[in-house]
């Protein structure tokens, strides 16, 4: 492990562990190929104790009044702002995403959300109903118990504070498994959470293998809810495995998302927002435009300025704060999706931008932002999720026939429409199956609003109202106020 440049722990009842087994794997940095970190290698041993850590927190956190929990998370949101340059840079090396993202984007969206949710604690409240004059009924909002939280590499730390937040000013503990990839960052956020304040047990991390220390967590009895962020096919391995503890679920999957441009949209700031929904993040994004629809009144035009605007992006070292694109998160991702833009050129595409290693970068996983045209609907690249930096783009006709190609997914996560007729936009909002769209805009998931797809991107919301109803129970109390029952037997 010469020359890594960290070391990853376990984090279980408010202390720094070495894992059972004693297993370390070697992390590189995606934009150098050089050692960063090495992380533990955490398997069931250490989920049961993590797990048994949580459930023995979860007594004295769950009592505490909701006002008090919720001053929890905005001491937890200052300490990250406090550390913001610290997180971002190991963020940045662990992801290949570009420092100002990490910054802005990571550490950023996290405080936004405590923020938000620290407010939320006001509408942790039931209902009241009068049955009749002799009856009342009541209902009573209680927090499910341990959450296990897997989390993606895309967003390490944002996905994590999405599920953190509200689960905690619900009054739930947790465990929170991350990717392999990307598991320093959470480490260090449990250590942040505890130097703020936060008891033992409540926030505990073990990062391992998803066969291993995930499997071990989804299957754990002690575990009563499972908030799930990843790729389809592993989201339906989670949901099977929880059915046998009849868990609570929430899962936010892949996705394949559309943009349609209308001919009397604005070009100009259409190819602001598509560029950024593109190629943010690197295209490592479920929500990320995919598939770029465009009138073919338009097509030539906004195509033109288009190819101009991403000639112009600026792809380097992500730790310089003027780079704008980084690296693809392994080497492994970056052969997939490479396999994705040969298989389309297979099947006719054409890449008309990109489509390999920036001739400037010799070293590090990089990808040029690529764009092709000629890309079929039903076509491998227009119907599967190669969450990379690639763009199909794709003419139409008609709003029936965007409609149709929009739709011809199994996805439904996001989309987005451009058009200055707000009866066409709310139209097509309608009629195309996803659970998150944007109007003449594209980006920026708000936490105020709930987020989660249709199909095979999921199920349930997270963010909003509905975030925290992920992480409570609904109690019915009946209350009789009269003198008598009355008699149902007559003997």
């Amino acid at each position: 492990m010469a020359g890594t440049e960290t070391k990853c722990d376990l984090f279980i009842d408010g202390e720094e562990r070495a894992p059972k087994n004693g297993s370390y794997y070697e992390r590189e940095n995606p934009a150098t190929e050089k050692p960063f970190a090495k992380i533990a290698e955490g398997g069931p041993e250490d989920i049961d104790e993590a797990v048994g850590a949580a459930r023995r927190a979860f007594p004295k956190w769950s009592r505490l009044p909701a006002g008090e929990r919720a001053k929890y998370l905005l001491r937890i949101a200052q300490a990250l702002s406090d550390n913001r340059d610290r997180i971002a840079l190991v963020n940045t090396r662990e992801t290949g995403k570009p420092r100002r993202e990490s910054a802005m984007v990571e550490i950023g969206g996290s405080i936004r959300t405590l923020e938000y949710y620290s407010g939320a604690h006001t509408r942790l409240n039931g209902e009241t109903l009068q049955v009749n004059e002799n009856q009342i009924s009541l209902t009573v909002k209680e927090p499910v118990g341990v959450a296990a939280h897997i989390i993606p590499w895309n967003f390490p730390l944002l996905l994590s504070f999405w599920k953190i937040a509200p689960a905690l000013v619900a009054g739930c503990t947790m465990v929170i498994k991350p990717a392999e990839l990307t598991s320093c960052g959470i480490f260090e956020v449990a250590k942040i959470c505890s130097e703020a304040g936060l008891p033992d047990g409540v926030l505990n991390v073990v990062p391992g293998e998803g066969a291993v220390a995930g499997q071990a967590l989804t299957e754990h009895p002690g575990v009563a809810k499972i908030a799930f962020t990843g790729s389809t096919e592993v989201g339906k391995t989670v949901m099977r495995t929880a059915a046998g503890g009849m868990k609570r679920v929430s899962l936010e999957l892949g996705g394949k998302a559309p943009c349609i441009v209308f001919a009397d949209a604005d070009v100009e700031g259409a190819v602001e927002a598509c560029l950024r929904g593109g190629f943010f993040n690197q295209g490592e994004n479920c929500t990320a435009v995919t598939r770029l629809m465009l009138h073919e009144d338009i097509y030539d035009g906004f195509l033109s300025a288009y190819l101009d605007r991403i000639s112009r992006i600026r792809i380097g070292d992500p730790e310089d704060p003027e780079t704008e694109f980084g690296a693809v998160i392994s080497k492994e991702h970056y052969k997939s999706v490479m396999n994705y833009i040969e298989k389309g050129v297979s099947e006719g595409a054409r890449v008309i931008a990109g489509g390999d290693r920036p001739r400037e970068i010799a070293k590090g996983h990089y990808i040029a932002p690529t764009v092709l045209e000629d890309v079929r609907s039903g076509s491998t690249l227009a119907r599967e999720e190669i969450f990379g930096p690639v763009v199909c783009v794709m003419p139409f006709k008609s709003e029936e026939e965007a409609v149709a190609m929009a739709n011809d997914v199994e996805y439904g996560l996001a989309g987005g429409i451009w058009t200055r007729d707000i009866n066409r936009a709310l139209r097509v909002a309608k009629a195309v199956k996803a659970g998150y769209l944007w109007v003449n805009t594209y980006g920026g998931i708000i936490p105020e609003t709930p987020y989660g797809g249709f199909g095979q991107s999921g199920i349930g919301k997270e963010l909003g109202a509905e975030g925290i109803d992920n992480y409570l129970e609904t109690k019915c109390v009946n209350i009789f106020t009269g003198e008598s029952t009355g008699k149902w037997y007559r003997g």
